[in-house]
């Protein structure tokens, strides 16, 4: 089988846990099989077949269509093969992933990209809060990888971010990189208060068109501009991040302020402001 297509057969009554179902576990199943698999509704167990018609797929992709708003932890722990997702995902999508590829053209929910360590994860529409952050009761976000929202994002996006880069083309709420240990972030749009957070190191890119500093950040008294030049680090860092298009294809072109800190935790990590 070189591919699958689940088709959304009704909404469920209850949340479905979803993790398992990647393309490297049904690579090799036969149809009957992947029926079979079992997955979570609310404190039941159900077979696929219950809430997805099955049927051969293109491309070697796992494809999902219909709205899975309900549907949590799609491409959870993946590790190889693509997912599309014609529609909207429920929480924790592309949660702990390491490698291959996740595509939902809706929204997700809460927690998209918590911890993923590498791979591609693109939303078409918006996240909620704690993308790209920790799990609860852990120390370290977002790990690797690339995460991009072509929508908006909720608060605490990248919440203690360890490595990556992640970008949103849209608005983000408060605390954006809060706690923030390494990696790179991006935004096209306006963001909450308290950007930066608690911040140690890493870099937070402001790329919206004809802006001044944001509201919330322009008064944290953590944070102080440096004026120090450098035209090496920011056109590797400008190029890298005009590839994605958007507030951030012209970024090579442009001229930056930098403000250094969260100094309150001895912070070393920067907020990169665009000039129009």
């Amino acid at each position: 089988m070189t591919g699958w297509h689940l088709s959304l057969r009704q909404a469920p009554a209850l949340r479905v846990d979803l993790r398992g179902i990647t393309p490297a576990v049904l690579a090799g199943l036969s149809i009957e099989q992947v029926e079979r698999l079992p997955v979570g509704h609310g404190n039941a167990m159900l077979a696929l077949a219950e809430l997805f018609d099955i049927g051969p797929g293109e491309g070697g992709v796992l494809r999902f269509e219909g709205h899975l708003e309900r549907f949590d932890r799609i491409g959870w722990q993946m590790d190889s093969g693509r997912i599309r997702v014609e529609g909207h995902a429920g929480h924790y999508a592309g949660g702990c992933m390491r490698a291959g590829e996740l595509h939902i053209e809706g929204r997700a929910g809460l927690l998209a990209a918590c911890e993923m360590a590498g791979g591609t994860l693109i939303v078409d529409g918006d996240v909620g809060d704690f993308a790209a952050s920790t799990l609860p009761g852990s120390m370290d976000g977002m790990r690797g990888g690339t995460f991009v929202v072509r929508g908006s994002a909720g608060e605490r996006f990248g919440d203690r971010m360890r490595r990556g880069t992640a970008l949103v083309h849209g608005d983000a709420g408060a605390f954006l990189g809060s706690r923030m240990v390494a990696g790179t972030i991006a935004v096209g749009g306006r963001v909450g208060a308290h950007a930066g957070h608690g911040m140690r190191r890493g870099s937070v890119v402001f790329a919206w068109p004809g802006a001044a500093l944001p509201a919330g950040v322009e008064t944290m008294p953590t944070f102080v501009a440096n004026r120090a030049a450098t035209p090496v680090f920011w056109a590797l860092l400008a190029r890298d991040l005009a590839r994605h298009g958007g507030a951030f294809g012209e970024l090579p072109a442009r001229r930056i302020e930098r403000h250094l800190g969260d100094l309150s935790v001895d912070g070393k990590g920067e907020l990169i402001f665009v000039n129009p």
